[in-house]
C-alpha cells in the first residue's frame, strides 16, 4: 500500500514538473517579428550577457526609460516598445529576470545599473508582473524618476504614496486582470492615478510573445494595442518632464 502511494506521489510530482516546465517553455516567447527591431534607424542595440537588453539613441535627449518584463516574458518582447523610444531620444534599458524570468529579481540589479547611463531623468514602464517590479524599481533606485506607466499590472501591495506621476493601461479583455482584480490594483494605487482603458484589449498585445495562458482573445490586433500603449506613455512621460 505504502509503495502505490509513493510511486503516485513520484507519478504525480512528475507531472507537476512537466506542467511546469511546459508552461515555461511555451508561455513569453517572442515572436519572430521582434527581430526587426534589433537594427533600425536613430538607435544601436546592445545585447548583455545576462540577457538584459539596451537600446542607445543615435541623438539623446538625456533621457532613460527602464522597461519591466511581465513574468516568464523575455525582455526581447518589447523591442517595439524599446526601438519607439529610443528613436524618440530616450536610453531604453530592458533588465532580465534570471532564471526564471520574474521581473522582481532585476529589481536590485536594475537600480544599481541607471548610474551607468547618462540619463538625467528617468520613466519606468512595467507590464503585469513589471508593473509591481516597476513600483519597487522607484523605491529602491536613487534615480530621478519623473513617473510611471503601468500596463496591465497587478499590484498587490499598497503603493498609494507614490508621488510621481503615474498612468495605467487596460484591456477590457484581460483575462489575467480582470475588471474585479482591477478595482483591488485600483485601492493599491493612488489617487491621482490616470486610468486608460482599451476596449477589446487583453493582457498578452502589450508585448510581442507568442502565448499567455489564462488570457482572452482581444479583437484589437496586438499591432495596434501596442502603438496605442506607445503613444499614450510617450505623451505622458513628455507631460511630466523637464
Amino acid at each position: 500500500m505504502l509503495r502505490k502511494i509513493g510511486i503516485a506521489l513520484v507519478v504525480l510530482i512528475l507531472l507537476l514538473a512537466g506542467l511546469l516546465v511546459g508552461w515555461y517553455t511555451i508561455d513569453g516567447q517572442p515572436m519572430p517579428e521582434t527581430e526587426q527591431f534589433l537594427n533600425g534607424a536613430g538607435y544601436t542595440v546592445e545585447q548583455r550577457n545576462n540577457g538584459s537588453l539596451v537600446f542607445r539613441p543615435a541623438k539623446p535627449n538625456q533621457r532613460g526609460i527602464v522597461i519591466m518584463h511581465g513574468a516568464l516574458i523575455k525582455p526581447m518582447s518589447y523591442a517595439n516598445s524599446a526601438a519607439y523610444f529610443a528613436r524618440r531620444g530616450y536610453v531604453v534599458f530592458l533588465p532580465h529576470g534570471g532564471l526564471w524570468r520574474l521581473p522582481i529579481n532585476a529589481v536590485e540589479d536594475a537600480a544599481r545599473r541607471l548610474a551607468e547611463f547618462d540619463a538625467d531623468q528617468w520613466f519606468l514602464i512595467g507590464h503585469s508582473m513589471g508593473g509591481l517590479a516597476s513600483l519597487e524599481l522607484l523605491r529602491e533606485s536613487r534615480a530621478d524618476v519623473r513617473a510611471l506607466a503601468l500596463w496591465g499590472s497587478g499590484v498587490p501591495f499598497d503603493f498609494k504614496d507614490v508621488a510621481a506621476p503615474l498612468l495605467f493601461l487596460w484591456g477590457d479583455r484581460d483575462g489575467i486582470l480582470n475588471a474585479e482584480r482591477l478595482e483591488g490594483v485600483k485601492g493599491n494605487l493612488p489617487r491621482a492615478t490616470r486610468y486608460v482603458t482599451f476596449e477589446g484589449g487583453n493582457h498578452r498585445n502589450f508585448a510581442m510573445y507568442t502565448h499567455q495562458f489564462f488570457d482572452n482573445d482581444g479583437p484589437l490586433y496586438w499591432r495596434e494595442q501596442i502603438d496605442r500603449a506607445n503613444d499614450l506613455t510617450a505623451e505622458f512621460f513628455e507631460s511630466t518632464a523637464d
